[in-house]
């Protein structure tokens, strides 16, 4: 009798722990970073101070090694690669006036760590035509990193819970932003995706306000069922946005960026210098009930400068705190409707507030905001120069940090161009030819203070028209956001590079 007293008490127990898992909440744990290039502008490929030379020093561990263990304990990690990998210039589309490149084996760069897929929706993956663009899919699928762009998804599968993303810019949004919205209906309404991120390459670069196209594209998604949406490109930080009880952000920065060998920095309006120096890590917490319905999220901003050598880039990122994580921060809330939470030094980031699906958040109230700090941190004067055998001398000509007045408009010739392109046509999904039409290059003047207007695209417009190759007109952005059903047939350029 005893025993089976014994032996109901314990069936009794596994029913009731089952019961308990089977009620629980899930969580889906995501990281973000921003830009990564991996490898070098084209013409600067055989430099010292190019991302090929440091991976021929330092190793293909040393570029994410800081992160390591961040990407090892969450779910999945996804990265925006702005590149192409392939291991010769063949099919190099020289109207562009930067074109970014490594060779395949740069795959077992991304490899060396926890990261799980990259999005390939930018203005530099078709840098060397379609056949760069397919050598750059099966070098990352041969080193077991997923792909997705436009309408073919990456899913990420756990505890049964499926999270579908999607790579748009914008220019294939204009043609594939329905076809995406109705992909996520369909993935929903036939179980095979309980929530759906949208990673968005579009914005104006060095502008540290989020702009009327970057926005749309917010509201439409979320509105089209998008649960998350990353955006890119702007090349500096920018704000956070909460729509519908979802979170935006609007502009990661840079992470491990070979295409600028210089941390750049850009005067906005005359009044303060915005750096490519500063840039965002987020790690999103998505939250389901146990039957796999979405609940809620919480986003965490970790602050990041991408070198540890500015004014050069070392090409190294890494976590930030103190007044360090300050002026990240000054540049976040500069672009954010609602007060960013304190910095958390313990946690080493600003945790968002948990938004449920049904909760009610003041966090959408205007405030005003300072401006960020004039200058970034103080910077050394000398850099190392990479070589298998450095020497303890220190190479290099010296560098005073700038003053704080704004350059003027017809910098130094002694200055070599940027690395980061003005506008150019980023590819739909069917890669452009690998020998485009000729045209007229962008200039090689960087971009001027003003960013251009904020004109969102449509969703559908004739795909015989383009956009054109010319960067857009100078003008500022509007403070208020632009009609929720713009011109279809002035679609803007697509802020990229």
């Amino acid at each position: 009798m005893r025993k089976w007293i014994v032996l109901a008490a314990l069936l009794a127990a596994f029913l009731c722990l089952n019961a308990v898992s089977a009620s629980a909440e899930k969580t889906v744990k995501i990281t973000f970073t921003g830009d990564c290039t991996i490898g070098s502008e084209e013409q600067k490929r055989s430099l010292p101070t190019s991302f090929d030379s440091f991976a021929a020093e330092k190793g293909y561990g040393y570029f994410f090694e800081n992160f390591a263990e961040m990407f090892a304990k969450d779910d999945a990690t996804v990265i925006n690669f702005e590149g192409v990998l392939q291991n010769s210039a063949a099919n190099e589309n020289v109207r562009k006036t930067y074109r970014f490149r490594g060779p395949t084996d740069f795959a077992k760069i991304v490899a060396s760590v926890s990261i799980e897929a990259a999005g390939l929706a930018n203005n530099h993956v078709a840098d060397y035509g379609s056949r760069g663009l397919e050598h750059t899919v099966e070098a990352l699928k041969s080193a077991g990193i997923a792909v997705f762009r436009v309408d073919k998804p990456y899913i990420l599968e756990k505890d049964g819970i499926r999270v579908a993303f999607f790579a748009l810019d914008s220019s294939t949004y204009l043609n594939y932003g329905a076809k995406v919205r109705e992909e996520i209906a369909r993935l929903k309404a036939a179980g095979e995706a309980n929530a759906a991120v949208i990673v968005y390459h579009g914005g104006t670069e060095y502008d540290p306000k989020h702009n009327g196209n970057q926005t749309q594209v917010m509201e439409r998604m979320i509105d089209g069922g998008a649960d998350l949406v990353i955006m890119h490109h702007p090349h500096v930080v920018q704000g956070v946005a909460l729509y519908n009880n979802r979170y935006t952000c609007f502009s990661l920065g840079n992470f491990v960026f070979g295409g600028n060998s210089e941390i750049r920095e850009e005067w906005y309006r005359h009044a303060f210098t915005v750096s490519s120096l500063y840039a965002l890590v987020v790690q999103a917490e998505l939250h389901f009930d146990d039957s796999g319905a979405y609940i809620g999220q919480q986003l965490f901003l970790y602050p990041v400068f991408i070198s540890g050598s500015a004014p050069h880039n070392d090409y190294h990122p890494h976590p930030v705190t103190g007044e360090d994580a300050a002026a990240v921060f000054g540049h976040v809330q500069y672009d954010t409707a609602f007060e960013i939470p304190a910095f958390d030094e313990k946690l080493g980031c600003v945790p968002l507030p948990y938004i449920g699906v049904n909760d009610v958040s003041n966090l959408a109230t205007p405030k005003p905001t300072p401006r960020p700090t004039a200058n970034p941190r103080p910077r050394p004067t000398w850099r190392p120069t990479p070589t298998p055998a450095p020497t303890a001398e220190p190479t290099g000509d010296p560098t005073t940090v700038p003053a704080d007045n704004p350059p003027t408009d017809n910098p130094p010739t002694d200055n070599p161009p940027t690395d980061n392109p003005p506008t150019d046509n980023p590819p739909t999904d069917n890669p452009p030819t690998d020998n485009p039409p000729t045209d007229n290059p962008p200039a090689d003047n960087p971009p001027a203070d003003n960013p251009p207007a904020d004109n969102p695209p449509a969703d559908n417009p004739p795909t015989d028209n383009p956009p054109a190759d010319n960067p857009p007109a100078d003008n500022p952005p509007a403070d208020n956001p632009p009609p929720e059903k713009p011109p279809v047939e002035d679609p803007p350029a697509g802020g990229d590079e």
